[in-house]
């Protein structure tokens, strides 16, 4: 008897087993496929999924434990600048259409006359800029472009270490755009097909202080 009632009880907990691993296909659920490429900046020094920062004169990118959205985040910066410049790519490259680059940037500065830019720029297969997103201290204002599209201009942000989202997007239909915390497209424009990669930059002024610009909670996705 006790054989007769352990043999239904084994294929009930192989069908539940069953049940757990594959999910119905109905019941309002859905998957959602893993980031392409993913980087919160956690570590002590920037990781292998970016290039070696090409840098002129002062300027550096590091990882600052201090600020962060959460803490830390990859910090670019220049102590004596006369022109000086700072950038790293993805390793990776991205199949377009159908991506999606999400960032988190912020500006920190004591003033307005302290200058710099932060840049946020998509590379073709070709390491050609064919769009960008540049946070000029001066202004406190981001300028999204995109090749052949008309530029928008954000409105003036302070420059107090808060994090804004910026997405560069390019629909099935090869449609890219730019959006800025969630709010409706600012900039809108036909992207020719080909492989992506994220570029992190930011470019500082002759001058006595300059300010900081600040990268987080980069996720490049394929929707």
């Amino acid at each position: 008897m006790r054989r007769d009632l352990e043999r239904p009880l084994r294929l009930f907990g192989f069908l539940a087993l069953l049940a757990l691993l594959h999910p119905a296909c109905g019941g309002g659920t859905s998957q959602t496929s893993a980031p392409l490429f993913q980087d919160f900046f956690n570590g002590t020094v920037l990781g292998t999924g970016w290039s070696a920062p090409a840098t002129t004169g002062m300027a550096t990118a590091t990882i600052d434990q201090t600020v962060g959205s959460p803490l830390p985040s990859l910090k670019m910066t220049t102590t004596a600048a006369t022109s000086d410049t700072v950038s790293t790519s993805t390793t990776m490259a991205f199949d377009n259409p159908f991506v999606t680059f999400e960032i988190a940037m912020a500006d920190i500065s004591t003033a307005t006359s302290q200058i710099g830019t932060g840049t946020i720029t998509i590379l073709d297969a070709t390491s050609a800029p064919i769009a960008t997103a540049s946070w000029n201290n001066a202004t406190g204002q981001i300028t999204f472009h995109i090749n052949g599209g008309t530029d928008a201009v954000s409105n003036a942000l302070p420059s107090d270490g808060t994090f804004h989202q910026l997405v560069f997007s390019v629909n099935s239909g090869g449609i890219g755009s730019w959006t800025l915390d969630s709010a409706a497209a600012v900039v809108m424009q036909a992207v020719t097909a080909g492989k992506l990669t994220l570029e992190l930059g930011a470019s500082f002024g002759t001058g006595t202080a300059w300010p900081a610009f600040y990268f987080d909670n980069v996720t490049v996705t394929s929707p």
